[in-house]
Parts: structure tokens; C-alpha cells; sequence
């Protein structure tokens, strides 16, 4: 069986295909920034201090891990590039250049993330939590103020 697509489509996978790795990670990124608090904010389950507690917390481990691995991404990216294109890596016979490139910056870049996401993503989260119980939670003695739900309800 074979499933026929239009060209619109085609080109849409087409042009998603042909995006880097750093502007995947953004478009994954901004996505996860926007849903993931949004949700625990309005997980019902749970009291409205932890609700909200939880949505900073999302918040704060989201933005960073998204801003630090599209920075690492694009950094990598950029040079893998310049390690072929110097000829320190030497393309092999036989082997489109420029899918060769993409390949090697796509490999460093995977290398670069996952040392950063050891060496600096867990400290960065450790310090915005921190900055965020400090500086953007409520204290202890102050109450949450309660949203308005569509339906009417308080949340």
C-alpha cells in the first residue's frame, strides 16, 4: 500500500527536513515552553500552590534547557561547517559534499549537547529554581491568588 501526498504537503516535510538541528530544537522548544506550563498550571489534581509552583518550576527548567541547547546546536553546527570546509575533515569519494557537511555538523552537534546538557544544563536549572523560589514564588505567608477558569470555576 502506498499513500499519495500533495505537492503543498511534499513541500512542507520537504522545507521541515532541511532545517538544522538548532532551529528543530527551538521549534520543539517554544512549543514545550508554551504547553508544559500552561498544563501543570491547570492540573486540577492538585492544590493551587503546587499547580503554581510546578508551572515556575516547568518554566524555568524549559527556557533553560531550550535556550542553552539551541545555542549549543547552532554553535556546533557552525563548527562541524568549518572543520570540512577547512579540510580537516576530508570528504570521503563518492559522497555529495554537502550532505557529507550536514552529517559531520549534525555529529558534533550531538556531541556538544550531550556534554552541555551534564556540564551546564543542570547547574543553569539548579541556579533558576533557586532565583525563582527567592525572587518570583510567593512567600510563605502570602496566598496564591486563584484564576478564573472558561467555565466559571476558580482554579
Amino acid at each position: 500500500m502506498s499513500l499519495q501526498v500533495g505537492r503543498t504537503l511534499t513541500s512542507h516535510v520537504m522545507q521541515a527536513g532541511a532545517l538544522s538541528s538548532s532551529s528543530h530544537r527551538l521549534l520543539i522548544g517554544a512549543t514545550g515552553l508554551a504547553l508544559r506550563p500552561t498544563i501543570d498550571y491547570y492540573n486540577g489534581d492538585v492544590d493551587k500552590k503546587t499547580r503554581h509552583y510546578a508551572a515556575i518550576k516547568t518554566a524555568v527548567k524549559v527556557a533553560i534547557t531550550v535556550f542553552n541547547g539551541v545555542l549549543t546546536r547552532f554553535l556546533a553546527e557552525k563548527y562541524g561547517q568549518r572543520l570540512v570546509e577547512k579540510g580537516s575533515i576530508k570528504v570521503p569519494a563518492g559522497v555529495e559534499p554537502k550532505v557529507f557537511t550536514l552529517a559531520v555538523a549534525t555529529a558534533v552537534s550531538f556531541l556538544a549537547t550531550v556534554f552541555t546538557t551534564f556540564t551546564l544544563d543542570i547547574p543553569l536549572i539548579n541556579y533558576g529554581l533557586n532565583f525563582a523560589l527567592k525572587h518570583i514564588l510567593p512567600k510563605k505567608d502570602q496566598e496564591v491568588t486563584a484564576v478564573k477558569t472558561p467555565n466559571g470555576g476558580e482554579q
